[in-house]
């Protein structure tokens, strides 16, 4: 007589092991910190203060060159007219803006054909656009600028989730701060690796192009090794596009491995490589939380705003707050004394920073999400735990202690 097979049941499910992608939505709270908003701001300061500068050392008239700033850089230029003038940092941040709404629009509607036509817009157009507008070397030196201010204020961003996450506890800044400024070049190099990778192989193009394309004759010897640099080409568009899918995992790695610049970008597209499904999931998860963390956080800053203001208007019997909405909007000032004027413009200050606190909060978010995606995506990969990150006194890249002989 055959046994009965037995009843199997389940007790309980820890869903924050099963799906564990859902973590990534901690992100939001985590970039609530005072002081993560605080290293955000200002790392969005050095951005945005060295775009500007560069905008007014280069740009003569920058007020009329955002009008016609898309013209400028994207339409052929007539010949014989002069071109506008034009703000190239005005116009990055502008596409940063539209394209940023434009992936979280096509993340909440569920629309991948539309996400990824902004992140090709945002990736490859404005910097092509820039360039076809002649800011080459505003490409090169902003560019690293902003990598060089990343790998600072975003390395710091990015420690502080993983320790974070290894101590189950709120990681103290001192520490974080150390170990990226002991590391900073290979945040420096994370950022730039695929970058430089895919200039020298450009410059190997153009250099074949004038070596081998214009003399007669060698010409012919030029057109036969032209397969040669289709392949030199490919190798260009694979680096770019690793690049484009790889980039919020190359900060992240270094910070919870302190490994080097192109390990860096190995350990990255190696995962992406091994688990791409498993990427996009940690991807839309993470613009979605961007979305709700970003809603959240907006009603939360202008509620501040509007409340303070109409609550301190009520009894204010001046024009202290039309010249406050003046100096935000851009408008015409009212007719008032000169400490009106003043305490007017004081108080756009003040309100702005509650905004500039906003952005600040995003730059933290995405740096928090970015780490928890890239130990999510390394536990799938490597089955190493969230908890397992690099500490003092391991050897870099590794979690082997140090010998003692190198310690002493």
């Amino acid at each position: 007589m055959s046994e009965r097979p037995l009843d199997t049941s389940i007790a309980h499910v820890r869903f924050d092991r099963v799906f564990r992608f859902g973590s990534i939505l901690g992100a939001i709270g985590s970039a609530l910190s005072p002081t993560r908003i605080g290293i955000g701001m200002f790392t969005l300061a050095l951005l945005v203060g060295g775009g500007r500068i560069w905008d007014a050392a280069t740009t003569p008239e920058p007020s009329s060159a955002s009008a016609s700033l898309m013209t400028g850089l994207i339409n052929a230029v007539t010949p014989g007219e002069d071109p506008e003038p034009v703000a190239p940092f005005q116009f990055t941040l502008d596409q940063v803006q539209s394209c940023g709404s434009r992936l979280i629009d096509a993340t909440v509607g569920l629309e991948p054909a539309a996400f990824l036509a902004a992140g090709r817009d945002l990736l490859w157009t404005t910097p092509a656009s820039l360039w076809n507008g002649g800011h080459h070397w505003f490409i090169l030196l902003f560019g690293l600028w902003t990598a060089a201010s990343l790998a600072l204020g975003g390395g710091v961003l990015c420690r502080l989730e993983a320790v974070g996450l290894a101590t189950r506890d709120a990681a103290s800044v001192n520490p974080a701060l150390g170990m990226v400024a002991g590391r900073w070049q290979a945040f420096f190099a994370a950022l730039l690796m695929p970058l430089v990778m895919a200039a020298l192989l450009a410059l190997l193009l153009l250099v074949f192009g004038l070596v081998l394309l214009n003399a007669p004759v060698l010409n012919l010897l030029g057109a036969v090794l032209y397969g040669a640099a289709l392949l030199v080409g490919l190798g260009i568009a694979l680096l770019l596009l690793a690049y484009a899918v790889s980039c919020p995992l190359l900060l992240p790695a270094v910070a919870a491995e302190n490994c080097d610049g192109p390990d860096a970008m190995h350990r990255a597209i190696a995962y992406i490589v091994a688990k791409p499904l498993r990427w996009m999931l940690y991807l839309f998860t993470l613009m979605l939380g961007l979305a709700l963390g970003l809603l959240l956080v907006l009603t939360v800053a202008n509620l501040t705003i509007d409340i303070t203001a109409a609550l301190v208007d009520q009894w204010t019997f001046n024009e202290t707050f039309a010249s406050a909405q003046a100096a935000t909007e851009g408008g015409e000032a009212p007719d008032a004394s000169w400490h009106v004027a003043w305490a007017g413009g004081l108080v756009s200050f003040w309100s702005g920073l509650v905004q500039w606190a906003v952005a600040g909060w995003v730059v933290a978010y995405l740096m928090a999400g970015s780490t928890r995606a890239y130990l999510l995506l390394r536990l799938a990969c490597d089955g190493q735990d969230e908890r397992e990150i690099w500490w003092p006194g391991l050897i870099r890249g590794t979690l082997a202690p140090e010998p003692p002989n190198s310690q002493e």
